[in-house]
């Protein structure tokens, strides 16, 4: 077969693969939370949300740029699914939240790194679809009180252009 004629299926597998397993949309409400593992394979974390109701998180870091929390009813049914990755879900990220707290409301970071001024903390970046595309939300964490401190939406340094910018 000539390497040309590969090209439409590379296409269509590669089409495949992106809206692939972490994409819910299979997920409908009533689903249980075995139907969902079924579906979507098993989650990249589960959360107990303050009321005692679970969270399933389908996470696509850190290269990826969503997360998807399924969220289930007091009988263990899916009320809901949706994107966390976003600004709307970023504004809840406020100072006093602790660590377990940002991970619940949007799962894992694309990077974390150290920081010494003023005080030892993390900082916790997210990569997301944006406008403009190469900004990242970035959480800052204090270790002592494993609080949020901080939270803000810098440039991306790994976006072309961006490289030489201090975050």
């Amino acid at each position: 077969m000539r390497p040309l004629a590969l090209l439409p299926w590379l296409g269509i597998l590669l089409a495949a693969c992106a809206s692939g397993p972490f994409e819910p949309t299979s997920v409908v409400a009533g689903d249980t939370q075995a139907d969902v593992v079924r579906k979507m394979g098993p989650p990249t974390a589960v959360y107990t949300m303050p009321d005692g109701r679970p969270r399933l998180e389908y996470s696509r870091m850190p290269a990826g740029r969503k997360t998807y929390m399924i969220d289930f009813d007091e009988a263990g049914r899916v009320t809901r699914w949706e994107q966390v990755l976003d600004e709307a879900h970023f504004m809840a990220i406020v100072p006093g939240l602790r660590s377990a707290d940002v991970l619940r409301l949007i799962g894992p970071p694309s990077d974390t790194a150290q920081y010494r001024l003023p005080e030892r903390g993390l900082t916790w970046s997210y990569r997301y679809e944006s406008v403009p595309r190469c900004q990242l939300f970035q959480v800052a964490i204090d270790v002592k009180t494993d609080a949020v401190v901080a939270a803000y939406y810098p440039p991306d340094p790994l976006c072309p252009g961006e490289m030489g910018r201090a975050i």
